[in-house]
Order: C-alpha cells, then structure tokens, then sequence
C-alpha cells in the first residue's frame, strides 16, 4: 500500500551553506592507475569504458589506494570532513557555532556504528548542544529538512543540517574479481561532505526553503544499494575483510527515473509548476545525469545542474554541495527558483525541496 508523501509549506530562511572536499581531485585515469595493481587482468580498460558511460571525470576521495584497504587520512575523516562544511555554512551564515539550537547529521558511513557521526562532528565542532543524526544516503537531506520544518516553527533555531559521506573505505578493489558491481562503485562515487544553516525567514527577499516533500517508492523491493555487513543482522564480514556496498545496477536503473517522476509529480501537487522553476538540482548520481533528466522529466537540459562529472555521487553530501556551488557561482539572480529532486535506490525513497535565492537571512 503506498502511502503519500510528506509536504511541508512553511517557509524556512537558508543562513547559508557551505562544503568540504577531501585532497586534490583525482582523475578517473590517476584511480585506474592506483589501483590497477589489484585489479583483474583486462579490468583497467573496462573501467576505462565505464567511467566514459557513466560520465564522471574526477572526484575526491579520502584514501590514496597505497593499499587495498585503507582508513581514511587523518585530516579527512567523516567528522573532520562534516565539522569543516558545517563551519563553511556558519560562516556563510556570519554565525557562530554557539548560537546553534541542533546539529542534525545524515551519512551511510559513519565514522563509527555507535556512538552516532554527529557526535564526533559536535565534538570537532567544539559544540555542546543537542544533535541527532539520520542514517541515510541520498534522500537524507530531504528527511532531514522535513523535519527541521516543525522544529523551526516550535522555536528551535538556527538548525545546523550535515551530509557527509567517506564510502571509499568500503571498497576493497580485489574484490572486483568476484563482484563486477564493485568497479561501478570504485568509478562512480566520491568523498565529501555539505551543510546548511537554517532558521526563521527573516524577510520576504530572504534566501529560502518554500516547500520540502519526502516519500517512499519502496513496497518491498529488494535494495538497490545496500551496506550489509557490520549491523547486528550481519555482524561478521567476511568477502573482504571491510563492509561494502553491494549494487545492483540493473535495478537502480530500471526504478531510479519512477524516483524522479514521484518527486515531481509531488512537487506539482504541492503546487510548484515546472515552468515557475528557473533551475532543476536532481540527485547527481553520475555525471549523465543532466542530460538524462532533462529528456526524461522534459525540461530545458540547460538548467539542470549535476556535478557529478567532476565530484562523483556524494551520497549524502551530493544535494548540499551541488547546491553550495550553485549558490557561490554567481549563476543565480535574486528570485531564482531552484527545484531539488531527490532519489535514493537504498529502498526507493525520493524528496526534494524548492530553494528561492535571496538574500541572506542572519
């Protein structure tokens, strides 16, 4: 039985944002180099093929591959990673750390299974405050914004929202030998992390957050991406040593685009018309993903932002730092409409959001 999904309509006033990238970019040739070595025989120039598919040039990652398992540096774990966007955001915000009333986190690899990443994001931080955090990939940003809703309406505020993911420690390239899946993987996400500030709409020409939706495709539906290994329903890993991602690729683009379609169906509903939005953000799962949303959804290919050809699939991180570098291009005019369209394959959930650019709020 499907359920609607949640709508919210109260205007909630972006303080600003900001995005932390581990390192220097590393191409798609400079990755098949360094891990070529554990690699299959003939395996460098399928990925070659692959990456070329998939559209993605660079991406940022907090490991080097010197070894096929590896913890990520030490400047650039999931709370180090996580505190540096949060501190962008503020300082976007012109607002100290203090003045918080929550932290909210969301990541699909956190820095440990307990206690939670937004405990070590506040302790990097230096914030004493309340935090919770959601454990969630690519709609986390919309199940998390949903919530900030209620929460600024009842007087909690400003909000802090974090993504963050550091996936590619979850990847072990030998075990491409027995999984071709994991070669996607390795090729297609990348490291990151991306924040918000959040509270009251302090003027009509305030940057803003007019209308938040999240809701679920999944009706039992096998996972499309899954972390498997290390919860308490598989406690022992054993294909590699480390947890991993297992993907099934076929099935993430059969059910992806009804994603994108019930995002903006609700996005309708909800009363957003698709020709008041002057741009789209839909979730950056690779770097085709302009083009392939503009020809699925119908919208004008130009005003679609996707940065995974040069970032990879953030997971987590991918709405709020596409939608921090949007923010800091210079693209947008004051008034611009900008319609996320989120899409998660864990189990099919979607959400978005429309961001109204204005002024800054704190």
């Amino acid at each position: 039985m499907n359920i609607d999904p949640i709508v919210t309509r109260t205007p909630l006033g972006v303080w600003g944002t900001g995005a932390a990238l581990p390192g220097a970019p590393l191409t798609t040739v400079d990755l098949i180099r360094r891990t070529s070595e554990y690699l299959p025989p003939g395996t460098p120039a399928l990925a070659l093929r692959i990456a070329r598919r998939l559209g993605i040039t660079r991406r940022h990652m907090v490991r080097s591959f010197d070894a096929p398992q590896e913890a990520p540096r030490t400047l650039d774990t999931a709370p180090k990673l996580a505190a540096r966007a949060v501190l962008a955001a503020l300082a976007d915000a012109q607002c100290r750390v203090d003045v918080l009333r929550l932290l909210i986190g969301h990541t699909a690899t956190p820095h440990t299974l307990l206690p939670g990443n937004s405990a070590w994001v506040a302790d990097g931080l230096g914030y004493a405050g309340a935090h919770l955090e959601l454990r969630q990939a690519c709609t986390g940003f919309a199940a998390a914004t949903v919530l900030c809703t209620g929460l600024v309406s009842s007087g909690t505020q400003p909000i802090a929202i974090v993504g963050s993911e550091t996936g590619s420690v979850f990847l072990d390239p030998r075990h491409v030998a027995v999984d071709r899946t994991q070669l996607v993987n390795l090729l297609q996400m990348g490291d990151g992390a991306g924040a918000i500030v959040l509270g009251p709409l302090g003027s009509l020409t305030g940057a803003r957050i007019e209308s938040a939706f999240y809701g679920s495709c999944g009706d039992h539906r096998v996972p499309g991406i899954s972390l498997i290994e290390g919860g308490s329903g598989a406690p022992v890993v054993n294909a590699t040593g480390v947890p991993h991602f297992t993907h099934d690729v076929e099935s993430v683009r059969t059910h992806g685009v009804e994603l994108l379609r019930s995002g903006l169906r609700t996005a309708i509903q909800a009363g957003i018309a698709p020709d008041s939005v002057d741009w789209w953000i839909p979730h950056p799962a690779n770097g085709q993903m302009a083009q392939y949303t503009a020809k699925t959804l119908g919208l004008p290919a130009d005003k679609v932002v996707c940065e995974a050809a040069v970032l990879g699939n953030l997971g987590s991180a991918a709405i709020w730092v596409t939608l921090d570098r949007l923010r800091r291009s210079g693209r947008l005019a004051l008034g611009d409409r900008v319609m996320v369209l989120g899409a998660e394959a864990s189990k099919y959930m979607y959400g978005g959001f429309l961001y109204v650019h204005g002024n800054t709020v704190a």
